[in-house]
């Protein structure tokens, strides 16, 4: 799906929908029809078992949100049930537009593959769970997305060991700051992936925007990367994780910011240095 997408582009953007819609079915599709409206080339959206991935202990924590008074009531709520997500399936195929999800646990990945996506995001909230990851590595044989958020050299060097062999693997500079102030975006980073495709030919580098605005992505742009993902929201909501990082759907907030990313791609251009049928010289 990426690379299909990669033919005819420098780079894509990626709408990640986070739980900006609340669990709500009507809002769901609504935000998936604006993503694609303002220009969105692929959908991205999450699946974790609320009551596995969770202790006790953290479901029980104080959280405030229209559905109770816990992390475990709001996590609950805002977890899309298999049909919303078939929903959601049909809805993107009726509009053309391509999406799969951030996988948390293996209950989640054995549930979400009905779906028969054409990948699979290991986000970098699930860095540190070493076990599940490798078994990924072991029997999930599709290509993945891997983020590198509040992780270092170490990770990168589990993942290469681990991941790069017979699948594309989208390897995604990410802060995990909420939101990522302009000193700790390192876009430095995404050059180095890019460099790692040298000697390992499959990885397609990567941005996870956490930053605000669109510079950061599109320096990203500029530094190799070829997957831009973006937080969206429809409009305000201080009870939702990442709310503030996310660019509204509402107006045309997001749009501009793919605009800005299509405007990146055409600067970026091509590698190959020739003779622009613009340039003529001035005596």
């Amino acid at each position: 799906m990426i690379l299909d997408l990669l033919e005819n582009k420098q780079s894509i953007v990626v709408a990640e929908l986070t739980n900006n819609h609340h669990g709500d079915s009507t809002r769901l599709l609504e935000m998936i029809q604006k993503c694609k409206e303002a220009g969105a080339d692929v959908i991205k959206l999450q699946k974790r078992d609320v009551a596995t991935f969770y202790s006790k202990d953290k479901l029980n924590e104080p959280y405030t949100s229209p559905f109770g008074s816990t992390l475990g009531d709001y996590r609950s709520a805002v977890e899309l049930t298999k049909e919303q997500f078939l929903m959601a399936d049909d809805l993107c195929k009726d509009l053309g537009i391509p999406w799969f999800a951030s996988i948390l646990d293996w209950n989640s990945l054995k549930f979400m593959a009905q779906f028969q996506m054409p990948l699979v995001k290991l986000p970098s909230t699930i860095s540190n769970k070493r076990d599940y990851l490798l078994k990924i590595a072991k029997e999930y044989k599709g290509d993945l997305v891997i983020s590198t958020g509040y992780t270092d050299m170490y990770y990168e060097e589990f993942i290469l060991n681990n991941f790069t062999k017979d699948r594309n693997l989208v390897l995604m500079q990410c802060t995990s700051s909420y939101p990522t102030p302009s000193s700790e975006c390192n876009i430095g980073v995404i050059r180095h992936y890019d460099k790692l495709k040298q000697q390992y030919p499959n990885i397609i580098p990567g941005y996870s925007s956490h930053d605000e605005g669109s510079l950061g992505c599109q320096l990203a742009v500029g530094a190799g990367a070829r997957v831009i993902e973006k937080h969206v929201k429809f409009g305000d909501t201080e009870w939702v994780h990442f709310d503030k990082v996310a660019l509204d759907i509402s107006d045309d907030t997001f749009k501009r910011f793919v605009d800005d990313i299509q405007l990146a791609n055409v600067i970026h251009g091509s590698e190959s240095k020739t003779i622009s049928s613009f340039e003529h010289h001035k005596y």
